[in-house]
């Protein structure tokens, strides 16, 4: 016998409506509300239906606001086109940042608004929220959908996922309770002369911060190819510091259970299977014309001692209108911690700021015993700086300010912008050891600009961290930090890894961010912002020779910079480590690299399987001479040295 119920289940979920029909007798009942399309990407414009149970009446708005009783009473199909030629609405609002206010602006800094409101139809989705009264009075669950009408032809959006950020005008605009507005914070504080032209720094409601700033929202995620891989209601807030001044500004989003029973986002949003629960819209910062400078610094620090996250590029529409270009990132916290260390996230420690920002209120005290102890100690002393590298993963520390030092990261780092963590109780793995280790966020201000290429950051951060100027003093430091300094040199921040970096992003982002900046900005074209992405180029590729003259000089190095040469006979037999660093062998199976004369390297052989490992041919202007152990450490010659790694056919196997 054939279930009728299941037959119709499968017949509306083939036409595409959102619902639960019941089967009654010899009718069909809709027992919940239903749309006839789900949300999407769409080609030509068509009719909307609603469905509700017998006996309710529907209600729907299309601009973000929830549905109640003074909505639209549906009264039947809507028709959705291409929304883009309607009236722009919230992207004319200019109470959203001081930066619009010419009378403040000009007084301060004699320049135009930093923005304008766009003279043209932005792009625009309709957002379809509905819910239906019952006979009692009582309103059901809201449902959102969001449709893109007409998008194939439209230019800025080709390998960009998009995310639909929907919520009640009120939870972003309204003078007292809006998150997004200058608002009655800034009507009626008293803006103090020391902040003057810092007009994003004035008071405003998008500067509060804490969960009595948070509002609920409905987001929709799209990838690349236009699939629906999320729709989730969650909490959303402003976020950042000096950067909340600018428009557009990021935004975390919070999985909660109070919001729909799920604590997490279940897609895999970073292509790494992490399931997060926060995660955060990333609008770039005080970098907000390039948008590059942290996505680059993640990107080529990745693999390093130090956490960095993912950037995913998105197009975000706010309330169905078009709202600019961000990365989406993971948010440090417990929950990421754990996942990427393979850690309980209820042991996770984590300081940002010099604040605790995950664990218990004594677990600060960790953190404030290991800075005084880092600054106060006698590093010269064996026994000390021993105990320091117990305390700390000194790899990590090195990694870490080694990369910001060479990036020009000054100002308000170190101590500011800077985090780290650990965990409370260790255990048998990695990760479970109690040490510190640091985590890469922030550079987009104070750091990878022209005017900083022969910024003395080594002389700036030992004035800065007592701890770091501490560390100096132990030899051992010297050696590991000046020998790793060379390696991220001679890898991390080569000029032609940078230059492809930066060549992959432009083919990306170069249409993208130039719509986003008309929207904005007003910008005509992307004269700015390909200068900009031009001066982080520039920085990076003409920064070498200031910042290693700098670590010979602070380091107080009486040897030389010396080439040193390597080549493997078969980049199929093995890999090869030196120091800290895998080289990348160009297709003849060569590399080359400087380093200091005053320390030695070491290089570590490992052996694929099918093959096994001869010997270092290794060569100076002195000798030739055969070194058969897997792991060697050599000084490099002052005249440079070559070094050959020679691997053969496992005959026996």
């Amino acid at each position: 016998m054939i279930n009728r119920s299941k037959v119709l289940l499968v017949l509306a979920g083939m036409c595409g409506i959102l619902g639960i029909l019941l089967f009654i007798g010899d009718k069909y009942i809709v027992t919940e509300l239903t749309f006839s399309r789900e949300s999407g990407f769409y080609d030509a414009p068509f009719e909307l239906e609603l469905h509700a149970p017998v006996g309710t009446d529907i209600f729907y708005t299309l601009d973000g606001s929830e549905p109640d009783e003074n909505a639209v009473k549906y009264a039947g199909p809507i028709m959705i086109n291409d929304a883009t030629e309607n009236e722009n609405v919230y992207s004319m609002r200019t109470d959203v940042s001081a930066g619009f206010l010419t009378e403040y602006i000009s007084r301060y800094s004699g320049n135009d608004p930093q923005y304008v409101v766009p003279d043209y139809p932005v792009d625009k989705c309709t957002v379809v929220r509905s819910a239906y009264r019952d006979a009692d009075g009582n309103f059901s669950e809201i449902k959102t959908e969001c449709y893109f009408v007409g998008f194939d032809n439209k230019a800025g959006y080709d390998g960009m996922n998009v995310m639909s950020v929907v919520t009640d005008p009120d939870n972003l605009f309204d003078d007292r309770t809006g998150i997004y507005v200058l608002g009655r914070i800034y009507k009626h504080a008293e803006r103090s002369a020391n902040l003057g032209e810092f007009w994003w720094w004035w008071p405003a409601n998008y500067h509060q911060s804490g969960k009595g700033w948070e509002r609920s929202a409905n987001i929709q995620i799209f990838d690349a190819d236009r699939n629906l891989v999320q729709d989730k209601n969650c909490g959303i807030r402003i976020q950042g510091g000096g950067s909340r001044g600018y428009v557009p500004r990021s935004i975390n989003i919070y999985a909660r259970d109070i919001y729909d029973g799920e604590g997490r986002f279940y897609t895999d949003l970073f292509g790494t299977d992490y399931m997060a629960d926060t995660v955060t819209l990333f609008a770039g910062g005080d970098d907000r014309i390039t948008k590059l400078k942290d996505m680059l610094a993640a990107r080529l620090t990745e693999g390093r001692a130090f956490a960095t996250m993912h950037y995913i590029p998105y197009v975000m529409f706010l309330n169905g209108e078009y709202w600019g270009v961000y990365w989406l990132t993971e948010k440090y916290d417990d929950a990421c911690l754990g996942y990427y260390y393979d850690v309980e996230k209820n042991n996770v420690i984590m300081i940002k700021n010099e604040t605790l920002a995950e664990g218990r209120e004594e677990d600060m005290a960790l953190y404030t015993a290991m800075r005084e102890y880092m600054a106060d100690a006698d590093m010269t002393e064996d026994g000390n700086y021993a105990a320091a590298c117990e305390t700390i993963d000194m790899q990590s520390y090195i990694d870490y300010y080694a990369s910001e030092i060479y990036m020009g990261r000054y100002n308000d780092w170190p101590g500011g912008n800077e985090a780290l963590w650990r965990v409370r109780e260790t255990g048998s793995t990695a990760y479970e050891d109690g040490k510190w280790r640091w985590m890469l966020f922030d550079t987009n201000s104070g750091a990878l600009t022209s005017n900083l290429i022969d910024a003395n950051t080594i002389a700036s951060t030992r004035e800065k961290s007592a701890m770091f100027n501490n560390l100096c003093q132990n030899q051992d430091f010297q050696r590991q930090f000046v020998t790793t300094f060379m390696d991220l040199a001679n890898s991390v921040f080569t000029t032609e890894r940078v230059d492809s970096f930066i060549s992959d992003y432009l083919d990306r982002m170069a249409e993208p961010i130039q719509i986003h900046h008309r929207r904005f900005g007003g910008a005509k074209d992307n004269t700015s912002y390909l200068n900009a992405v031009a001066d982080v180029k520039n920085f990076l590729d003409c920064r070498r020779p200031y910042i290693v003259q700098y670590l010979k000089d602070e380091f107080g190095l009486t040897g030389s910079l010396a080439s040193l040469e390597l080549e493997i006979n078969d980049t199929a037999a093995g890999e090869v480590m030196l120091n800290t660093i895998e080289p990348s062998f160009d297709e003849d199976g060569k590399w080359s690299g400087e380093y200091y004369t005053d320390y030695p390297v070491t290089l570590t052989a490992a052996v694929n399987e099918g093959y096994r490992f001869v010997g270092w041919e290794v060569t100076d202007s002195r000798q030739t001479k055969i070194v058969e152990e897997n792991t060697i450490q050599t000084p490099v010659s002052e005249g440079g040295m070559s070094i050959k790694v020679i691997y053969e056919k496992d005959k026996s196997k």
